[in-house]
């Protein structure tokens, strides 16, 4: 890491394990001293950071599973446009990206007796979930749920926000279905407080 000024602001590696899931070999923590705001000289004398190839989690019990080595990548100078333009990432996307690596490779093949994921079936559960609460589905040989309106619209109010926050993102298809019924869903709301 290159060296930066030092501000008396020190950061503390107190994980018990290293990214590979095995345990850490060193009693004492590791210390590393990190400057509030690297000044414009010493940022242009340091090479950029490129993360390891081999940077896989693996949770603590699993072997650690090795991957290819990958051809190291050609060093480009890092004008200060290049720099502006591609942020680094932060330690919160960091540890989001190796959580979501680790959970690919825990996870497996997909199950065959379940429909892959998709946006639409997420749609479709929320709204099979406020139809239950409006007392539209009932499982036969059961007696039926009691309505539950708070409930449903709670639901309905979820979908009109996913509705707003992915609209132009949707296929044509999707947004037809989505808008089709989130429309007879709310018809069916209306209906059934105006029973009650």
């Amino acid at each position: 890491m290159a060296e930066r000024e030092d501000t008396g602001f020190k950061v503390t590696d107190r994980r018990k394990y290293n990214p590979d899931g095995s345990p850490r070999e060193s009693a004492e923590p590791e210390v590393e001293t990190v400057a509030s705001e690297p000044d414009a000289e010493t940022e242009a004398q340091a090479p950029p950071r490129e993360p390891a190839a081999n940077n896989v989690l693996s949770f603590p019990g699993e072997p650690a599973k090795k991957q290819p080595e990958a051809e190291p990548a050609p060093q480009v100078a890092a004008t200060p446009d290049a720099r502006a333009a591609a942020p680094e990432p932060t330690a919160e996307q960091i540890a989001a990206g190796q959580a979501e690596q680790a959970y690919n490779q825990a996870r497996g093949p997909n199950s065959t007796r379940l429909p892959a994921p998709s946006f639409l079936s997420l749609v479709n559960m929320l709204g099979v979930e406020a139809a239950m609460h409006l007392g539209l589905i009932q499982t036969p040989g059961e007696e039926p749920l009691p309505v539950d309106t708070e409930a449903a619209r709670h639901l309905l109010d979820m979908l009109g926000i996913l509705q707003t926050k992915t609209r132009g993102n949707l296929t044509e298809e999707e947004d037809r279905l989505f808008e089709n019924m989130l429309a007879d869903l709310r018809m069916q709301f209306v209906a059934v407080s105006r029973r009650r």
